[in-house]
């Protein structure tokens, strides 16, 4: 006699890692993951940002615990690019942990963080993508960004040739990024920007953005001055972006289903 089948239930936690914080990570790219930059991301430890232990006062729950139970619905890579030292680093640091590091130093090839954000009751991953801004990294700069959901050229506001080496990170990133994808120019360091030490003017950066149909802000990443509106914005477009391309698919399966029934 046949031992019945066993029902068993599905367990969640088997498909969602456990979320642990960890210190920076740096990522060593071998040639499978310059292939296949995903691979990296699998392998490596995740940081997840201090907004996940802040409480909902009203509900009595934190964004954490709602993540536990129904995990992130969207999950978006999102590429910073720039030259070295315009502030990229910092600026993931102080907008994933709440923290702005005194001293950080420079990017060697890929670094990256999650933030987790709750998006018109949705909760969202960003997968915040550092890279180094040094001229013998841009080879595997490029592996990372042509897959990118969201791409972010920052420029020092207080530094004109940042500013100049920003339109050459751009011409790259035409030639390279999917259509689907998002970008942004941000003109960092605004809380260094007083009397004469501003070298690029706010008109400037937004003729640029909008050269290259980038969205634009400016912002500080040590007071955070306009990081959250900047990256809000950014989320709300990827959003958007992934509902439009939804949409799309939808259409033209329903079309193919028809043309295949009035055959």
């Amino acid at each position: 006699m046949k031992k019945p089948v066993e029902r068993r239930e599905s367990i969640l936690a088997n498909y969602f890692p456990s979320k642990k914080s960890t210190k920076r990570h740096h990522i060593t790219n071998s040639k499978e993951e310059l292939e296949d930059p995903d691979i990296s991301l699998r392998n490596s430890p995740k940081r997840l940002s201090m907004s996940e232990e802040t409480e909902d006062k009203s509900t009595g729950h934190s964004e954490r615990t709602m993540r536990e139970e129904c995990g992130p619905q969207r999950v978006f890579k999102v590429v910073f690019l720039g030259n070295s030292g315009v502030g990229k680093s910092s600026f993931i640091q102080h907008y994933s942990s709440g923290h702005f590091p005194n001293n950080m130093a420079s990017t060697v090839g890929m670094d990256f963080q999650v933030r987790c954000v709750m998006l018109d009751s949705t909760p969202v991953a960003l997968q915040l993508w550092d890279t180094a801004g040094q001229e013998r990294f841009h080879s595997i700069t490029q592996q990372y960004f042509r897959r990118a959901d969201g791409i972010v050229a920052m420029y020092d506001v207080t530094q004109e040739t940042s500013f100049m080496a920003v339109r050459h990170w751009l011409d790259q990133v035409q030639e390279k990024m999917t259509e689907e994808a998002c970008l942004m120019l941000l003109g960092n360091k605004t809380d260094l920007a007083t009397g004469d030490k501003r070298q690029v003017t706010k008109p400037q950066g937004r003729r640029l953005a909008e050269q290259y149909q980038a969205e634009f802000y400016e912002c500080s990443a040590k007071n955070k001055q306009h990081v959250e509106d900047a990256m809000t914005h950014l989320t709300r477009l990827l959003a958007s972006q992934q509902d439009k391309q939804c949409e799309s698919t939808l259409r033209l399966e329903m079309s193919s289903s028809r043309g295949r029934c009035c055959a």
